[in-house]
Order: C-alpha cells, then structure tokens, then sequence
C-alpha cells in the first residue's frame, strides 16, 4: 500500500471513530438526561397524586379540585386527571378520551397499590379514577434532536441521517487533503531521488515546495544542498581523471619515443636510458601526489598531530631551500616577531605539513628573479599563528587567483615550469586538515604572498591524535 493510501485510510479511520464515539456520547448524554428528567417528572406527578388523593378522601372533590387548581400553572398538573363517576369526564373538565379511561380504570383494578393509577370513592360511594396520564410508559422519552434541518418535511431520524452523512463525507474530503499535503512532497522527494540515482546531479527539488515552511520543506532544501555537493564532487572526480590521463599521456608516450629510439639507435642506448628514467621518476613523482591527494580529500582519514616546535620547524625549512636558491643566486630569509617566544608549539602532522610549506617555498624559487630573497615571516593574533611566504616573481594574474589552489590548475606565470599542477592542492588539503587556512594574493610592485594562518595549540593540551 502506497503512503498517500496509508495516511487516508488512518484519517478515514480516525473520522469515522470519532464520528462513532461522538455519536454514542451524544446518545448516552441524551439517554441519561431524559432518564433524570423522565425520573424527576415522574417523581413530582406522584406527589401530586398523593396530594389529590389525600385531599378527596378529607375534603372530596371539591378538595381535589382546589388542588389541581393550586396546581394549573404547573406543566405536571396537565398529567394528572380525575375522572368522576359514570360521567367519565374530568372534574376540570379537561378532555380525555374513554379508551384511555377505560384502560386505566382496567389497571388500576388489576393494582390496587399503584401510585400511578387508583380508584377512590367518595361518602356517597360514588367512584372516582385517579390517574397519571402515560402511566403505563416505563421507559424515558429520548430528547428532541439538536440535528434538525429547519424547514425539511422529514422524520427526526433522517435528519440526524443527513447531517451526519454530511459531516463524514466532509471528514473524507478533509483527510484526502491532508493526506495528498503530507504525501505530495514525499512523492517530489522520491523522484529527485530517482533522477540523482540516474545521473541528474543538476536536479533541484526545493523549489517545487517553497510554499511550505515546515519538515519537509527544510528537507527538500537539504536533499538540494546534497544533490548540489555531489554535483561539485563528480564534477572534480570528473575534471581530475580529465587531468590525470592527460598528464600520464605525455610521459608515456615520450617513453614510447625512447624506446623506439633506443631501438634505432642502440649506440646511444645509455643517453636514452637516462632520458626514460627521468620520465619514470616523474611518472613515479605524479602517481604519488594523486595518492596523498586521495587520502587527504577522504573525509574519513585519520590524521595523526603532536606537538611541533614552530621555530625549529620553519628553520629547518630554510635550511632545506637555502641550497636549491643558492644555484640560482636567491635567498630564503626567516623573520620572526620579537614577541613569539622560541618554545612556541603547534599540534601538528610534521611529515604532512613540512610537505606544504615546501611546496611553496619551491614554487617561490622557481619564479622569483636570480639575486632575489624569499622571505618567511611569522606573526600572530590572539588566536592564530600568521606566517607568510613572500617572493619577487610575476605573481599571478587577479582571474586565475582563486584557482591555482585546484588540481592540476596552471597559470600563465607557470608556463614552461617543471611540476605536477598538484602541489598546492595538497598544500590547501593539509592546511585544511590542520583547521587552518591558506590565502594567496599579489604585492605591489611585483611578487606573491602566500598567507598560512594556523590555530594556536590550546594551553596545557597534551600530545594528541585527532581525526579530522
């Protein structure tokens, strides 16, 4: 059964058992006070006929009759008659008809001792009838319906028939309703789904319940949010293998054209090998930063983080550079603010992010002028670790800024540069991955400024491992 049948079928359910319970509550409240006041009635007209009885055996008719006239603006009185003699006539001259005379002089013979119906007689030994009128009704009469349709020359019962027809039919149409505004959504839900399934990253379903506020319109916008995240995953899984095959074309078919060198020329076999074994370390080079830049972009990688002395670990970094600007007459200079004491720790991957600050600091060399300086200054605010690469290259044009941080992205400025186009890639996953934050802009007159900014190590924190 489908949802939308469900949810009707509980509201159609739920109506009819309220209608049900409804309708037998009101029956029940309609019973018991017609029974009260069929018992209260009943109750006054026996005093009453106590009261006329007493008086016509003390004082005769004539008593009795100034009784009932105590009593004439007393609907109960109208119930009470006394009928004279063989004139078969009440003593107030009020019509009765002789079948029910005839009936209640029949009962009161067959019981002597009933309050209801009695036969007196005066000093005269004349006979008098006294009765209550509906004396042999034992049962409550049931109120007048308040399910009356004025003006409908119809029996009480189809009345109630009628309304109550109406009143579930209008139930149903409510709960169709009801049920088709729960369901509706749901079904739009269901079929985004399915277009996502088959391949529709583009699909959008918020739209199609933006007249709703409620749960499942705020699903509607998170099933957007999602369909729009795997869209933008699918396109860069997209755009990398786009990438990935053409950068393992070029060395492959380079060593293509080795091997058919070496093969036509065997004499310069050793030229060649070297040429191919280049090929292979760059082969071998680009193959490892796509796996690191797998591991880092899966969301469940577990990254390990101690605690790292920042200074020594930046030194270490010029250190390591310093060589590779000597060869083309540049420099890599560290300046640290006064205020940063030397034990400054961070918590950190130190493998991991060594690799990004080398990155960097290697893309700096390679486009900063010979006889320039590269320089590394660390700051800091009140709450993070501020340090910056600086270099006197070309810097890179304002469009392509936002961009160089993509994979295989390259600029203008990288033309004919060595390099797989992912290390800064990788620098920006593993600075993510340190809840961190890395930001490329241009100084004037020339060169580019690559910004770290890095948390500081919370107060007493202790070595730790943390998966981010």
């Amino acid at each position: 059964m489908k949802l939308f049948q469900r949810i009707f079928a509980t509201f159609c359910a739920v109506i009819v058992c309220a209608i049900f319970v409804a309708s037998f509550s009101f029956w029940l409240v309609q019973n018991t006070l017609a029974e009260n006041q069929f018992n209260q009635r009943r109750t006054i007209e026996t005093t009453l006929m106590g009261s006329i009885t007493s008086a016509f055996k003390t004082r005769g008719d004539n008593g009795a009759r100034e009784i009932l006239t105590e009593w004439k603006d007393s609907p109960v009185s109208s119930a009470v008659y006394v009928i004279q003699g063989d004139e078969k006539k009440d003593i107030l001259n009020r019509y009765i008809d002789n079948y029910t005379i005839e009936r209640a002089r029949l009962f009161a013979a067959n019981n002597p001792h009933s309050n209801l119906v009695r036969i007196e007689y005066d000093r005269f030994g004349e006979e008098y009838l006294f009765f209550i009128k509906g004396w042999d009704n034992r049962q409550a009469q049931r109120l007048p319906s308040p399910l009356f349709i004025p003006g409908l020359p119809l029996a009480p019962i189809w009345h109630e028939f009628i309304i109550l027809s109406f009143i579930i039919i209008v139930g149903l149409l409510m709960a169709y309703i009801l049920a088709g505004n729960i369901a509706k959504p749901i079904r739009i839900l269901g079929n985004g789904m399915d277009r996502v399934a088959n391949g529709e990253l583009e699909t959008r379903i918020s739209q199609q319940v933006d007249d709703r506020d409620d749960e499942l319109s705020h699903l509607a916008i998170q099933f957007d949010k999602m369909a729009e995240k795997l869209e933008k995953l699918v396109a860069k899984e997209r755009h990398l293998l786009h990438h990935v095959s053409h950068e393992m074309r070029s060395p492959l078919a380079r060593m293509q054209a080795i091997v058919g060198l070496i093969q036509a020329q065997p004499q310069k076999q050793e030229q060649y090998l070297k040429r191919l074994e280049g090929e292979l370390t760059r082969m071998d080079t680009l193959v490892g930063e796509l796996l690191t830049l797998s591991r880092l972009e899966t969301s469940n990688m577990a990254l390990e983080k101690e605690s790292l002395k920042l200074l020594p670990f930046l030194g270490n970094l010029v250190e390591d550079n310093q060589s590779i600007a000597q060869k083309n007459g540049q420099t890599v200079a560290l300046s640290v603010d006064g205020k940063i004491p030397e034990n400054t720790t961070i918590l950190a991957n130190e493998s991991y992010l060594y690799r990004a600050f080398d990155n960097v600091i290697r893309n700096a060399v390679n486009y900063s002028p010979e006889g320039s300086t590269i320089l590394i200054n660390i700051g800091q605010d009140h709450k993070h670790w501020i340090i910056d690469v600086t270099d006197n290259g070309p810097g890179v044009d304002e469009m392509q800024l936002p961009h160089i941080f993509t994979a295989f992205y390259r600029a203008d400025s990288s033309a004919n540069k060595p390099g797989t186009g992912l290390g800064l890639a990788l620098t920006q996953h593993i600075i993510e991955q340190h809840c961190g934050k890395i930001i490329a802009e241009n100084i004037k007159p020339n060169g580019l400024r690559m910004r770290f900014i890095l948390p500081k190590k919370k107060t007493g924190s202790k070595t730790e491992k943390s998966a981010n």
